[in-house]
């Protein structure tokens, strides 16, 4: 059993043997003139010595018999069902004990006067709520799950009619059973449900002036369900002034700005904008706290500024995260830097980035090929051939016959004929270079044999 369990064990089998008291007090109420028969008082005493000295066999069988003597709608049956409950209690079987406590309250909301008052009845009610909700999340049958939960809501309702003030505790509870039924099935959640479980939590909070976390957790949950993100991230802004030391909290109000902002159509540039500026300055904050400091909260970070142009910052993050380890130390991370350089018009910086990165990865093929493209884009194709050729040897290239493609190019360019023709002939033995690596190759075979024909002639 777990502490968990056992915890809610002693707390329901003494507020059922509280119960189970308090109905034999009011048997002496004159408005509810109700009493155990001379029979039935004699059989409990036996029932108690059993349950004193822990033989559950025998205290059942005593019940059992006191029930087949006594009219089943009968107070005495009302309030052995009771009794019956604490043997299920004890034992921790918690779905037995569902039955009998089921049968006492029907048997006394059946009377008029009622057997037990309306404290009794309202007990009754709420501790049916928890079984009901403890055994609705334990079983892996979902249309069982999903009978339990409806038990458990009916009754938290009729708790809810009969007691003349709520509590923080049973909205909190009220309010977690209607999430969980609104959360079935995650892949489509019953909105309905989950507009009544914010309605309960925001009853709760009202209730309390120090509302605990999980109120908010829930409301948070709710929010998000109901698409209220803007509400969600007001919320995630009083957490996380509340809680500053909860790394969650800082990684939740990150990500919802970022949601918010891939929100946005193109209508709402400026709001999107402003929604990835927050995101910045949550994981700064959280930053500022000590959290959200691994190499991917500092790439997104990186990523987010990169997104908004903000390349000049991007590029630094980039360039110290690489140095000093902030950054993991990738391939794709030195394409990025150089990336960033490139938009800030300073293709050199670009270059010497990958430069760097072909360094930290000698076998990388593809960061000799961006340098040679960054050559080729600033029309210095002899500075680019070396590269791309040191790409081919090599290897690891995501599309090997754009660099076969690029080296006769640029070998064209430098009028080195017969490395070109090489170069498209092995671009052909791609099926993405077939066409351009035939279109060339002909091209060039024309030009050596027009280069050839000249050496004849002259």
């Amino acid at each position: 059993m777990s502490r968990h369990q056992s915890t809610f064990l002693r707390r329901l089998t003494a507020a059922c043997a509280a119960i189970a008291l308090a109905v034999t007090v009011v048997a002496q109420q004159a408005e509810r003139n109700y009493s155990p028969s001379d029979d039935t008082s004699e059989g409990l005493i036996k029932y108690k010595e059993a349950m004193d000295a822990k033989n559950y066999a025998q205290a059942h069988t005593i019940l059992d018999g006191l029930l087949k003597k006594t009219a089943p709608d009968s107070y005495d049956a009302a309030l052995i069902h009771q009794y019956r409950l604490q043997i299920y209690l004890q034992n921790g079987e918690f779905a037995k004990a569902i039955e009998p406590m089921e049968k006492s309250l029907q048997l006394s909301e059946a009377k008029r006067p009622t057997y037990f008052d309306e404290r009794v009845t309202r007990e009754l009610y709420y501790y049916l709520v928890q079984l009901y909700f403890q055994e609705g999340n334990q079983t892996k049958n979902a249309t069982l799950a999903a009978q339990y939960l409806d038990k458990a809501d009916k009754a938290m309702q009729q708790w809810i009619k009969i007691t003349p003030q709520t509590n923080a505790d049973a909205q909190l509870l009220f309010a977690q059973l209607l999430i969980t039924r609104g959360m079935q099935n995650p892949d489509k959640p019953d909105l309905d449900m989950i507009k009544r479980a914010l309605e309960q939590v925001e009853i709760g909070l009202l209730l309390t002036n120090r509302p605990r976390d999980t109120y908010y957790v829930l409301k948070l949950v709710c929010l998000q369900q109901l698409d209220r993100n803007e509400e969600a991230a007001e919320l995630l802004e009083l957490l996380v002034k509340i809680k500053p030391d909860s790394s969650t909290y800082w990684q939740q109000l990150a990500a919802i700005y970022l949601n918010l902002a891939a929100g946005q159509d193109e209508k709402h540039a400026t709001k999107a904008e402003m929604y990835n500026i927050r995101s910045i300055v949550s994981i700064e904050r959280a930053q500022s706290h000590g959290f959200m400091n691994t190499p991917k909260d500092h790439f997104n970070l990186i990523g987010i500024y990169f997104n908004i142009a903000q390349y000049e910052k991007a590029a630094e993050l980039l360039d110290s995260g690489l140095k000093s380890g902030a950054i993991e130390n990738d391939p794709k991370n030195w394409e990025l830097l150089a990336l960033s350089y490139q938009q800030l018009q300073r293709p050199l910086k670009g270059v010497e980035a990958l430069k760097q990165g072909a360094k930290a990865f000698p076998n990388s093929g593809q960061l000799e090929f961006q340098i040679a493209q960054i050559y080729t884009s600033i029309d210095k194709p002899a500075d680019a051939l070396p590269h791309i050729q040191a790409a081919i040897a090599k290897g690891n290239l995501s599309k090997p016959y754009q660099a076969y493609l690029s080296l006769a190019y640029t070998a064209y360019t430098l009028q080195k004929y017969d490395i070109a023709l090489e170069a498209a002939q092995k671009a052909t033995e791609y099926p993405e270079g077939v066409r351009d690596g035939e279109n060339m190759v002909k091209a060039l075979k024309d030009i050596i044999q027009d280069r050839e024909n000249k050496r004849k002639t002259s």
